[in-house]
């Protein structure tokens, strides 16, 4: 163990770096040193723990990391993460950060509908805390915030990933088909089945994580959908609908019910609801959480009985639409 007290974090940036990058000159670039400094970390990195970590094959113009450098690594992302929550807590106690606080990060419909209702519902006073929300493109960007305790509490849709986390379900969010408002599917009484739209062409949300489940359930069935287009957002993806460039598959919580030239019909008979939970870091205090879950439950509760307003307000137009909103 003794040469590995030598190990330094500019050691192990550049470690990083170099698989990030899978070249010494991108490296360097990344962290604004010459190439030959970051050669230089590597070799002590390596004569400190032993072993080559970074393979640099005669002949190929990318580098990669060894088996013990990926390892490594590993533990160095650990190890970063870790440091970034103490610092948080040392400036919390060193009061740099004063009164109650609580930083929020969510996307999608959760971070548009959800976060805001339950704000609503937390009332007002001294006891209120002071809310931040990160919004993100993709529920992936914010694990790694709420595990080291730069962010208080997320919302995703299950699976997490990441972690250790702690979760509480808030949300069973049904499944819906988008089709153009011209469409006979959307003439038809009774909901679309699966086969009647794995005929037409698809329109993908590429963010929504949740997509490849439903593309195994079609498959089960022997289906297989033309995924003609692909957005990574949900007003491209409800956009092209209306243009009549196909169908799409999503979580309600997305969509907006009230977009003109689009008909949203329930699939919550054809395949399984998203489950949206509230999460945090597994050894994180929860005191100070539980008047924004309790706030939180509230507005999930109001959705599913089709009583929280949207961005259009239309309550009585959203009860028409969904005989099944109940479900939970």
């Amino acid at each position: 163990m003794s040469g590995w007290v030598g190990v330094e974090f500019r050691h192990l940036a550049a470690l990083g770096a170099v698989a990030e990058e899978r070249s010494f000159r991108g490296a360097a670039d990344r962290l604004g040193y010459v190439q030959s400094a970051v050669s230089q970390r590597i070799a002590q990195l390596e004569g400190a723990v032993g072993v080559r970590l970074v393979d640099r094959a005669r002949g190929h113009k990318d580098v990669g990391l060894t088996e013990a450098g990926r390892s490594l690594l590993r533990h160095a992302e650990r190890i970063e993460a870790q440091l970034g929550a103490a610092r948080l807590e040392i400036d919390e106690l060193a009061g740099e950060r004063r009164g109650p606080r609580l930083r929020i990060g969510a996307s999608g419909g959760p971070a548009a509908r959800l976060v805001p209702a339950a704000l609503r519902g937390l009332g007002g006073g001294r006891s209120r805390p002071r809310v931040e929300l990160r919004e993100a493109g993709a529920d992936r960007e914010l694990f790694a915030a709420v595990a080291t305790g730069e962010l208080d509490v997320g919302l995703a849709e299950l699976p997490l990933e990441g972690g250790p986390f702690e979760a509480r379900a808030i949300l069973n969010d049904p499944l819906v088909a988008l089709v153009p408002s011209d469409s006979p599917l959307a003439a038809s009484p009774v909901a679309p089945s699966l086969a009647e739209l794995a005929r037409l062409p698809f329109v993908v949300d590429s963010t929504w994580r949740m997509f490849g489940l439903v593309e195994a359930e079609l498959a089960v069935a022997g289906l297989e959908i033309e995924a003609r287009f692909r957005t990574t957002r949900s007003t491209v993806a409800e956009a092209l609908v209306a243009a009549g460039a196909g169908v799409a598959i999503a979580p309600r919580l997305e969509v907006d019910l009230d977009r003109p030239g689009i008909t949203v019909l329930d699939l919550a008979d054809s395949l399984p609801a998203r489950t949206i939970v509230c999460y945090w870091a597994a050894d994180r205090d929860t005191d100070d959480l539980v008047p924004f879950l309790d706030a939180m439950a509230r507005a999930c509760g109001r959705y599913r009985s089709g009583h929280m307003e949207d961005q259009t307000g239309h309550d009585e137009h959203r009860r028409q639409r969904w005989p099944s909103s109940s479900r939970t």
